[in-house]
């Protein structure tokens, strides 16, 4: 297991935040390229790879920082649409030629909100047929691509990711425990996705509240370590501080950090 710090908690363009990433002690980086956030952008992977990866090298470089991983948003999962299809296949083209300039072998991907008043069973086989087509996608592309299972979306609930595994059995997962927590779900029943995980995510969280102040939430860090180790995770914890906390950060970061080096 090898800590990393996601790009995410800080709102700021992509070569600063991971100037903070450096001073905060890390020596790797979880990149975020959520478009909403600013920093990176799967649309101009797509468009100019090379370059791309050029800007991103230049910045890591800066900051002594090695990259860990990529948190992702391209079109959503569930929507079928030719231009959505399209769109989707272009930017997994142009990640992929990031990452493999990178050095970099995992990408994770939510697999997007539902629409209001839409069941999540309609939405779910969608996602399972864009599924397939994202694992076929990384392994011609040489990388791994995996979905996380997600707060508010049509994979984050056992039921549902049980659903998904029915139609494909081999999708990999990013873990990350504080969805769960916001369910109240219990950690024994979110192994269908920890048996299946190329990545973590962490922060704290509790029933209702994706994000609070480490130390304060429900999520079992000494339970989620133990765990990874009993299956010999060999794969990167990226730190996700959220950037609208209404406490320190910083503070934060290095709570979950100090936990997390002390547990494993």
């Amino acid at each position: 297991m090898k800590p990393a710090c996601s790009t995410v908690s800080f709102a700021k363009p992509m070569a600063e935040a991971l100037l903070e990433v450096s001073r905060l002690g890390f020596s790797h980086a979880d990149l975020v390229a959520i478009p909403g956030f600013r920093q990176a952008y799967p649309a101009l992977m797509a468009r100019d790879p090379e370059g791309q990866a050029r800007e991103l090298k230049a910045a890591l470089a800066a900051a002594h920082l090695s990259p860990s991983t990529f948190n992702v948003n391209v079109p959503p999962f569930p929507d079928r649409t030719a231009e959505a299809c399209a769109g989707r296949e272009a930017e997994w083209r142009g990640l992929a030629a990031v990452m493999k300039a990178l050095g970099m072998r995992v990408a994770s991907f939510y697999p997007g909100y539902l629409k209001q008043g839409e069941p999540w069973h309609a939405a779910l086989d969608t996602i399972a047929v864009t599924a397939a087509e994202m694992m076929a996608a990384g392994s011609a592309l040489g990388v791994e691509f995996v979905i996380e299972a997600h707060y508010d979306t049509p994979v984050c609930s056992p039921e549902q990711v049980r659903g998904l595994l029915s139609h494909h059995p081999a999708v990999r997962f990013a873990y990350d425990p504080s969805h769960f927590a916001m369910l109240g779900v219990s950690p024994n029943d979110t192994l269908p996705v920890l048996d299946r995980a190329s990545h973590v995510h962490v922060r704290d969280a509790s029933p209702g509240r994706m994000h609070v102040k480490c130390g304060t939430g429900t999520v079992d860090m000494p339970w989620l370590v133990s765990a990874l180790k009993e299956r010999r995770y060999g794969g990167f914890i990226a730190l996700e501080c959220l950037p609208d906390a209404k406490w320190d950060l910083d503070e934060d970061i290095t709570c979950l950090k100090k936990l997390l080096e002390n547990l494993a």
